[in-house]
C-alpha cells in the first residue's frame, strides 16, 4: 500500500489522505474528492483506445462518464510493480434499478446520448482497436456449434442434468439456427457499413452496475469492453436485461424504445436485426456452455436454477417475439 501511495503521489497531482480497498479497486481520498484506482488486465494500447473513446464522448457533450485521470506526463495509465493501473474520478450514485421505470427511462436516454456522442471517433495512434462490426453471424454460428458439442457431451454423460438439457436442446438450437438464417437475409451488412462510416461505438457492457443514478444525473462507467459495433447491440442488451425481469412484457420494451428513440432514431432495418438478436438463445448457450466447461466439482445447484429460468421464459419469449414489431414500437 505504501508503494502505491508513493507512486501515485509521484505520478499524479494528488494530495492523498488515505487509500483503502473496496471490492476489486481502491478508493483514494483527497481534499478534491475521492478517486478510484483500478488494476487493469489490458495492455496500454487497449487502455489508449478506451481513453480516446471516453475523451471523444466528453468532448461531444456526453460528460457523465468515469474519465481516466492523466499523469503529469499525460498518460491515462501507470505501472506499479509491473502491473497496470488507471485512476478515475469517484462518482456518487446508486446502481440503476431495472425494476424501477424511472431508472429504466434514465438508462435508455443515457444510452441514446452516448451513441449520439460516439459518432466520429478516430482512435489514437498506436492504440489497440476493438472492432466487432460485422461479426454477429460469426458469433451466432460459433455458439450454435458449441450447442451441438454440448448435445454430444450430454448424450455421452447421461446424467440427470444431461437428460434435462437433451429435452430442450433441439428447440433452442433450431431457434438459434432460425436467427442465423434471418440475420443472413437481413440488412445487417448495410447497417454495419453505415456504422463504420459514422465511426460510432458501443459501451458493450451496458448493465445495471455500470449505470449510476444520482439525484439528477445519470452516469455511465466501466467502458473496459467498448468497441466499434452497431448501436442496437447495446439496445438489445438493455432490453434483454429488463425483459428477463418482467416475463418479457412487451409494454416494458416499449418504455425503453420510446425513451431511446426520443433522442436517437432506430430504423426499421435496425429494429429487425435487434429483434433477431433477442430471438437468439443467448442465455441457454451461456448456461450450458459454462456447465460443460466447468469442473464437475463446481457444477452446483446454481446451474439447475439458471437452466430452469431459461425454460420458464420459453412461452413468454414466444409471445413477446410475436408482439414486438416495428409498427408497435417506433
Amino acid at each position: 500500500m505504501l508503494d502505491i501511495e508513493k507512486e501515485l503521489s509521484r505520478l499524479y497531482d494528488l494530495r492523498i489522505e488515505r487509500i483503502y480497498p473496496v471490492k476489486n479497486y481502491y478508493v483514494i481520498e483527497t481534499p478534491e474528492g475521492n478517486k478510484i484506482l483500478k488494476n487493469m488486465n489490458f495492455s496500454p494500447e487497449r487502455i489508449m483506445f478506451v481513453h480516446g473513446a471516453k475523451e471523444h464522448l466528453y468532448n461531444n457533450g456526453f460528460k457523465n462518464i468515469d474519465r481516466y485521470l492523466c499523469t503529469k506526463e499525460n498518460k491515462p495509465y501507470i505501472f506499479i510493480n509491473d502491473e497496470c493501473y488507471i485512476v478515475t474520478e469517484g462518482i456518487e450514485g446508486r446502481e440503476c434499478d431495472m425494476n424501477r421505470t424511472e431508472d429504466v427511462i434514465r438508462a435508455s436516454k443515457a444510452l441514446a446520448m452516448l451513441h449520439k456522442a460516439s459518432k466520429g471517433y478516430v482512435p489514437p495512434e498506436n492504440s489497440l482497436v476493438r472492432d466487432d462490426l460485422g461479426k454477429m453471424p460469426v458469433y451466432f454460428n460459433k455458439r450454435l456449434e458449441e450447442i451441438k458439442r454440448a448435445k454430444k457431451i450430454a448424450q455421452r454423460d447421461g446424467g440427470k442434468f444431461d437428460y434435462l438439457i437433451l429435452k430442450y436442446i433441439d428447440y433452442f438450437y433450431e431457434l438459434g439456427q432460425d436467427a442465423l438464417n434471418k440475420i443472413n437475409r437481413s440488412k445487417y451488412n448495410e447497417i454495419v457499413e453505415k456504422s463504420r462510416m459514422e465511426k460510432s461505438f458501443c459501451h458493450h457492457d451496458y448493465s445495471h452496475c455500470n449505470i449510476l443514478c444520482g439525484e439528477r444525473e445519470t452516469w455511465v462507467i466501466n467502458f473496459d469492453f467498448c468497441s466499434f459495433e452497431i448501436k442496437i447491440y447495446d439496445v438489445a442488451n438493455l432490453l434483454r436485461r429488463k425483459l428477463r425481469k418482467c416475463n418479457w412484457d412487451v409494454k416494458e420494451a416499449k418504455v425503453i424504445m420510446d425513451a431511446y428513440t426520443s433522442i436517437e432514431p432506430i430504423t426499421q432495418e435496425e429494429f429487425e436485426v435487434m429483434k433477431i438478436m433477442l430471438q437468439f438463445p443467448q442465455k441457454f448457450w451461456r448456461v450450458i456452455n459454462k456447465y460443460y466447461n466447468s469442473r464437475r466439482s463446481k457444477r452446483g445447484k446454481s446451474f439447475m436454477c439458471r437452466f430452469n429460468e431459461v425454460i420458464e421464459e420459453i412461452e413468454y419469449q414466444k409471445k413477446f417475439l410475436m408482439e414486438f414489431n416495428f409498427e408497435n414500437m417506433i
